[in-house]
């Protein structure tokens, strides 16, 4: 019989930035933790912007390397698996999973489970280490991609050698993500504060400020959509980045002539009231996005979505529904389709019954505890 209180999990995570793959982890540890499993999260960097989200009675362990390939922390890693007498690790991603990996080369005692939340390489580098990290998967290993396109691409092109593997969308908590949260929320307030009027028309991107998330193509499209369609709307980036990078976008702003049409909110605690003063929302990324959390909070929040065709943009997107797809790095694409987007009529109820219906937290969550309660071995029952 399965106990729950037995099984004991450690996740390996780069760190606990602001990021859909940190907010998966924290997501799945809590929720671990709420019915009693005894989870711990070992994060590689003093990146802890999340942290405050863990449940307090989860143990986060941080074990820093000296630089990227460190692998004196495997050591480390191994050390901190047995004193916490962990017989389950679920790493998210191949970094984490390579390192973890290597100091349990020819240990059989323990499940690992390997989570994948990026699928395109963002550089030759990045694609010819990924040749060497799957190398250490093995049949008894658990994969787990977020989507089907993931799977479909990740699988051949690495040789991925995995006799077990599932497909669990990324969900989200539509209960926290809901509009009706907001009946008495005054929009126009923090509009104002952007010097957006009630009567324009706002794009928003949630996304973290880095060159493979497209927002110099986002800067391009609205130039495009103002000039070509003559369609003047508003561009908000919500998220944060490296400083050079955003000077450079703002330089690009005032090169384009869009002072005062292209925004910037830096990272934010709570994303939902920015979606709730936006007319459509949009990601333009060119590579890492796989399966969207911001996306899917959007759409809860009745936004119809733009989304470049990469990942699993065409497993959420039903076009002309909840949205459109748009060609990435084609600047004209996406500003085709948000005007589109801007002029059309959408059913918002219908928006949001997909992410209801398909991408909730606890359909995805309980398809998780399935798959470790039927896989994770267990000791002392």
């Amino acid at each position: 019989m399965f106990n729950v209180k037995k099984m004991k999990i450690a996740f390996v995570i780069h760190g606990l930035s602001m990021g859909g793959a940190e907010k998966f982890l924290i997501y799945l540890v809590n929720r671990l933790s709420d019915i009693g499993h005894d989870p711990i999260i070992i994060t590689l960097s003093n990146d802890k912007t999340l942290l405050h989200e863990v449940n307090k009675n989860v143990t986060v362990i941080t074990i820093l390397r000296k630089h990227k390939f460190d692998l004196s922390v495997t050591a480390k890693i191994r050390k901190t698996l047995f004193a916490h007498e962990i017989d389950s690790v679920f790493c998210i991603n191949m970094f984490s999973f390579f390192l973890t990996k290597l100091g349990l080369l020819f240990n059989k005692n323990i499940q690992f489970y390997l989570s994948l939340h990026s699928t395109d390489p963002v550089s030759f580098k990045n694609h010819l280490a990924n040749h060497i990290y799957f190398r250490f998967v093995n049949r008894k290993d658990i994969v787990v991609y977020i989507c089907q396109n993931q799977k479909n691409f990740l699988k051949p092109k690495y040789f991925i050698s995995s006799f077990h593997d599932e497909v669990i969308y990324n969900g989200i908590d539509t209960a926290f993500f809901d509009p009706a949260l907001f009946s008495n929320f005054n929009a126009q307030l923090l509009r104002d504060q952007y010097g957006i009027s009630s009567s324009d028309m706002l794009i928003l991107k949630v996304a973290r400020l880095r060159i493979e998330k497209g927002h110099v193509d986002a800067i391009q499209a609205l130039s495009i959509l103002h000039t070509q369609f003559s369609l003047k709307a508003h561009l908000l980036f919500v998220g944060n980045g490296d400083e050079p990078f955003i000077t450079s976008l703002k330089d690009l702003t005032r090169k384009s002539g869009l002072d005062g049409f292209v925004h910037f909110s830096g990272i934010q605690s709570d994303v939902r009231k920015f979606y709730m003063i936006s007319s459509i929302f949009t990601l333009t990324s060119h590579s890492i996005e796989t399966f969207s959390l911001a996306a899917l909070e959007a759409m809860s929040f009745s936004l119809p979505c733009s989304l470049t065709d990469i990942g699993g943009a065409n497993e959420m997107i039903s076009e002309g529904i909840n949205g459109f797809l748009t060609q990435p790095h084609n600047s004209f694409s996406i500003a085709e389709s948000w005007n589109h987007l801007l002029n059309g009529q959408f059913d918002k109820q219908q928006i949001r019954g997909l992410v209801l219906q398909q991408f909730t937290s606890n359909k995805m969550l309980d398809q998780y505890i399935n798959l470790l309660k039927q896989n994770s071995i267990q000791f002392n029952n």
